[in-house]
């Protein structure tokens, strides 16, 4: 990914909390040279010893899974992002998008049943808490498990590199970048108003 210096985000922990934050990435990799992508959720997980990995899993139906060893994987995370008007600017004419996008680059392996159990069931935890009625991965009646088990193929992504671009107005003067926060409040939606919380956080 094309990064700019003013606008690369070196701190790994805003980094890894965006991509908690905004877990639903496209996995990318490519198979007889050609490149395929799923939309699926992708956790950042992080293993004894400090090691970071993503981890997620596929329908077996989905043939890409096939090619997961055969070379390094991309996924791909980006949330917040907005139309930034040029007559917010004091002179310039030239309009832009603000955004924030992390890729991770990484070496994939297939997860055995056992890792792929454990991984679906933190999976459910997680998004389960927020449930008024929470259901338990033990709930889940053994046959109906096996059989989705199945149908579905584990990962796990040891993480060779990681480029974040959090493209928030760095390059413009204090003036045009106050004016850009006050117009993405204004606007209103919620793509605006997070991109004009996260580049408030950044204001010198």
């Amino acid at each position: 990914m094309h990064i700019p210096k003013y606008n690369q985000e070196k701190d790994w922990q805003q980094v890894s909390a965006f991509i908690r934050e905004n877990s639903f990435g496209i996995l990318v990799n490519v198979a007889a040279g050609t490149p395929l992508a799923t939309h699926i959720p992708i956790e950042l997980e992080e293993k004894a010893g400090g090691t970071n990995v993503l981890t997620g899993h596929v329908a077996r139906d989905n043939r890409q899974w096939e090619a997961f060893t055969a070379g390094p994987a991309l996924a791909i995370f980006t949330a917040p992002h907005a139309y930034i008007s040029s007559s917010w600017y004091e002179k310039e004419k030239i309009p832009t998008w603000n955004y924030i996008a992390v890729h991770v680059y990484g070496q994939m392996r297939l997860l055995t049943d056992a890792e792929l159990l454990a991984s679906l069931e933190r999976l459910m935890t997680r998004y389960e808490t927020a449930s008024a009625r929470p259901v338990h991965f033990q709930d889940i009646p053994e046959k109906e498990l096996r059989n989705n088990l199945k149908a579905i193929v584990g990962f796990e992504m040891t993480i060779t590199d990681v480029q974040a671009r959090y493209k928030l107005s760095q390059n413009r003067n204090a003036r045009d970048y106050d004016s850009v926060i006050s117009h993405l409040k204004a606007r209103g939606d919620e793509g605006s108003k997070k991109i004009a919380e996260e580049m408030e956080k950044r204001k010198k």
